[in-house]
């Protein structure tokens, strides 16, 4: 049977009924220490405006950023009401950060086969099959060690903390009754209930948790669990017939050589007044108790960087798991995912931002891995933590942006130019152009004297009820060739249609609700078996330029001009 030829580009479909560009665009960028010397500049002048302010007088802070193998910047600020230094072998509580480790804990077991993600909890806490007294009764059975990673368990939040019985002198304020004898019996009688004089143990939490009503059943929405994440610690602790604390010593603090992380107060330490500082966690441990410098935390996040889809072939540890509040936040493995496009000046391209925030009262902690720029942040904070948000904006955005125009100058410098056959029979050559909009696209296209983009826009434009207002962008995929002792680099072209911004929500209009709505199909269409939109780029020998690109679809070697 034969079909009409515009039938055959209904796989580009996808990309064309909306304007979404791709969101890795080129391959990470290469630093040196001095590679975004402007922008750590402004931010330094930024920073130095707020201290002057009198923003951080009753504050010390640490920011460090670096990219997966070299440190990049870093400046640190010491509070007006100590008289210590303040640098990256500081030591702060990190809180909820310690949530990265337990997590990378259980993704090393699940990699040597101690443990499934798929388990279920009652597999390694046997006592969590007894019946509990909770209104609704939390279903132990439904509950995996993957849905308590991604906070997809329904468990509730906190055990002995964040009670307003804690609080509140006179509940009646806020229209509460007053608590009876037999209700106060039946209270915690460890860390916030003992005023921090008495830590849980393992024995309290699953006395406690046996009898708690969940948020909501297992997989149905998420819902913030510390609680999941003791869980897990006691899961780590089963399986490596040890503590928690001990078993994340010997699998993850010696092997990355982070000596300034621990769960005892180091000597190095920003001690705030009245705060969580020396406050044995216990059985909360494995959701916040950890202290940690930013020299180790950076440590860390550039070993999570680097090995996020090799720790397990059970998943890529950066993609998000569930839908979180919000149009552009997502919670992953408990990473907290921020994908916004309104990051970058010149692009409406979606930057997605890996975060964990932690927080225990006199201190804030938040990591940040930005992979497609190849970006490890880290901050801390100690003390009033009211310009918190200030610093956080002084920071990242502008660091972004500046990795974006490094990024998409190695882009430009080292694949756009005219490709031409080296055949003198054969007219074919393209030519690949760069804009901070576009990135690398296609803006000269023929093979064997017939205008490609010539013949490709109208037909795609006419299946997708569109104008012509599309373009063919590169992308990597992070896949390589070897042939003759040479490397190549394999990536595909992508059509994309620009936004044209219309006043009638009509299909392919940037103003219709349906303008933000792509679904990626990388790999759309093949001709005679090899991929249609396949570009290889290949380089000469040990030559970092480019030399050639190679049309797999059309059997043709291109040589750069």
């Amino acid at each position: 049977m034969r079909l009409h030829p515009l039938l055959s580009l209904l796989p580009f479909l996808p990309q064309t009924l909306a304007s979404c560009e791709p969101e890795i665009p080129f391959l990470p960028p290469t630093y040196t220490p001095t590679s975004l010397t402007p922008v750590f500049k402004e931010i330094t002048t930024a920073i130095n405006s707020l201290i002057s302010n009198g923003i951080f007088n009753s504050t010390s802070f640490s920011v460090s950023i670096a990219s997966r193998d070299t440190p990049l910047y870093s400046i640190n600020h010491a509070s007006q009401d100590t008289s210590l230094p303040v640098n990256g072998s500081t030591a702060y509580r990190i809180a909820s950060n310690t949530k990265l480790f337990t997590a990378l804990g259980i993704l090393q077991e699940e990699a040597a086969g101690r443990l499934s993600l798929d388990d279920r909890i009652t597999k390694y806490i046997p006592a969590l099959r007894g019946k509990g007294k909770g209104k609704g009764k939390i279903n132990w059975e439904g509950i995996t060690l993957r849905t308590l990673l991604a906070h997809l368990s329904g468990l509730p939040d906190d055990y002995a903390e964040d009670d307003l019985v804690l609080s509140l002198a006179d509940p009646t304020v806020v229209g509460l009754p007053p608590v009876t004898a037999a209700e106060e019996a039946e209270l915690p009688s460890c860390e916030g209930f003992s005023d921090y004089e008495v830590a849980c143990t393992a024995t309290d939490l699953l006395d406690w948790v046996q009898d708690a009503s969940p948020v909501f059943p297992p997989r149905v929405e998420v819902s913030y669990s510390n609680v999941g994440f003791d869980l897990l610690g006691l899961v780590l602790a089963k399986i490596s017939n040890t503590t928690y604390e001990k078993y994340i010593e010997r699998a993850i603090l010696q092997p990355l050589n982070l000596t300034g992380t621990s769960f005892t107060p180091p000597a190095s330490g920003i001690v705030v007044e009245d705060s969580y500082w020396g406050v044995d966690m216990g059985s909360g441990n494995p959701s916040g108790g950890l202290y940690s410098t930013p020299t180790d935390m950076i440590t860390f996040l550039q070993h999570a960087l680097t090995h996020a889809n090799s720790i397990t072939p059970a998943l890529n540890w950066f993609l998000p798991a569930a839908y979180s509040s919000g149009s552009h936040s997502y919670l992953g493995y408990p990473w907290e995912i921020f994908r916004s496009p309104a990051i970058l000046p010149n692009s409406t391209r979606s930057v997605t931002l890996n975060t964990k925030s932690g927080g225990l009262i006199g201190y804030y902690t938040y990591s940040f891995i930005v992979p497609v720029y190849d970006l490890v942040i880290f901050m801390g904070v100690a003390g009033d933590l009211t310009g918190l948000n200030q610093l956080l904006d002084t920071v990242v955005d502008p660091v972004i942006v500046g990795a974006e125009v490094l990024a998409q100058g190695q882009l430009a410098d080292t694949y756009s130019g005219r490709y031409v056959s080296s055949d003198t029979g054969l007219n074919s050559s393209l030519t690949l152009s760069h804009s901070m909009q576009q990135s690398l696209y296609i803006s000269e296209w023929v093979s064997n004297g017939t205008d490609v983009l010539a013949a490709l826009i109208p037909l795609v434009a006419d299946q997708a009820g569109t104008g012509e207002n599309i373009y063919f962008q590169m992308m990597p995929t992070f896949e390589t060739r070897v042939a003759n002792g040479s490397v190549g680099e394999v990536w595909r072209l992508i059509n994309v249609m620009e936004g044209n911004g219309g006043d009638t929500e009509v299909r392919g209009n940037a103003t219709s609700i349906w303008a933000d709505y792509c679904v990626s199909n990388i790999d759309p269409l093949s001709y005679a078996g090899l991929p249609l939109n396949e570009a290889v780029f290949w380089r000469a020998g040990n030559d970092t330029a480019v030399a050639e690109v190679e049309l797999s679809a059309f059997r043709v070697v291109l040589a750069k001009q």
